[in-house]
């Protein structure tokens, strides 16, 4: 079979799961190729620092750069290659209106099937032109596997109930693995006697740091104990962030690690902190939420988008609506009455969301 998306040299969710795909395939005796890209976003359309990490590539997956998403000289060999390895299946990563052309135009004519894993449909920030191109590439994939119910209702916009099948983004269980809560924030260089709230991955609007900010500054006082570490590069204006804090009079209950968390660090964030928050504005799914999970973390998520059909309120976290009060009162809540009941049920929910379950979904929609 053959893999079209981001990974080694690249960064990012999307090229740890391309990666993770691989590999599962691979231990279910899959001869599995990636087909990469030479060039995935030019520097002047990338908004944050690097779009490269320092990792060793892994050893046991093949992976091939064939793609310029900016050269379309590159997307005609790139279709000619994959067609004479002669793949049973080909399977495509569809996250951003970007990739349209260069992927859709490889993916048509092809001679095997095809299947896009469908990330989201339509962009958190859109811009102009990004209907014509999402239409354009939904007309080029034979089936379709939508990583959340709001994907799946994008998704009928453009093909039959038939061609598509949901299956919740699996657990990243890629990370090193979890260490003792104490050892991990002495590793980060924060007081293990304070309990933590995370706000981990990379920052844009929409992922609702603002709401966050406001509810924990609400809050402060009353938790004395709890502070919170946001982790994660700045793809905007780290300065307006900045200034919210100092207006709210929050600085020294914030830790900011405002750069890309390289994977060998991930475990230490997750080891270390007590409640993962994502107060997102807008959402479709998040790899952040499947990373809580595989750390067996209770997670406070905004009712928005996918991400509260991912957990159960009260069961595996908190599922409150999008509000600075709504948010600030599961914290107090978690924080004053939680004694680690979550534990046993994000257990079960780590099982749920299988990378083998990922698999057997792909296999019965495209046999």
């Amino acid at each position: 079979m053959i893999i079209i998306g981001p990974a080694h040299p690249y960064r990012g969710g999307i090229a740890s799961f391309t990666e993770r795909l691989a590999q599962e395939f691979t231990e279910q005796d899959w001869q599995v190729e990636i087909i990469n890209f030479t060039l995935q976003y030019p520097s002047f359309l990338f908004p944050g620092k690097d779009q490269y990490h320092d990792g060793a590539k892994p050893d046991n997956l093949k992976i091939t750069r064939k793609i310029n998403t900016i050269n379309p000289f590159t997307w005609g060999p790139t279709k000619r290659y994959i067609n004479k390895q002669n793949p049973d299946l080909v399977v495509a990563q569809f996250w951003m209106a970007y990739v349209s052309f260069s992927i859709g135009t490889i993916l048509s004519g092809l001679k095997a099937k095809t299947l896009s894993i469908v990330h989201n449909v339509y962009p958190h920030e859109r811009k102009p032109g990004d209907g014509a191109m999402i239409n354009s590439y939904m007309k080029r994939s034979d089936k379709f596997l939508a990583l959340s119910k709001k994907v799946e209702k994008d998704l009928l916009n453009f093909t039959d109930a038939s061609n598509i099948q949901r299956s919740p983004h699996p657990v990243y269980d890629i990370y090193s693995e979890s260490v003792p809560r104490e050892e991990a924030l002495i590793e980060l260089g924060l007081d293990p006697t304070k309990k933590y709230i995370l706000f981990f991955g990379l920052i844009r609007s929409y992922k609702g740091l603002d709401l966050l900010l406001d509810a924990f500054a609400n809050v402060a006082s009353t938790l004395n104990e709890v502070e919170l570490i946001i982790a994660g590069e700045f793809y905007e204006d780290r300065q307006k962030y900045l200034e919210q804090i100092d207006n709210l009079k929050i600085k020294e209950k914030v830790h900011l690690f405002d750069h890309f968390i390289p994977n060998d660090q991930v475990h230490l964030y997750f080891s270390g902190c007590d409640l993962v928050a994502q107060t997102y504005h807008r959402a479709t799914q998040s790899g952040i939420m499947q990373i809580a999970i595989e750390f067996e973390k209770p997670i406070l998520v905004t009712n928005v988008g996918g991400l509260g059909e991912m957990i159960e309120d009260g069961k595996h976290g908190y599922v409150c609506e999008k509000g600075v009060q709504e948010i600030g009162d599961c914290i107090v809540k978690h924080f004053t009455t939680s004694n680690g009941e979550f534990a046993t049920e994000l257990q079960a929910l780590k099982k749920e969301y299988s990378w083998n379950t990922f698999y057997q979904n792909i296999v019965n929609l495209t046999t």
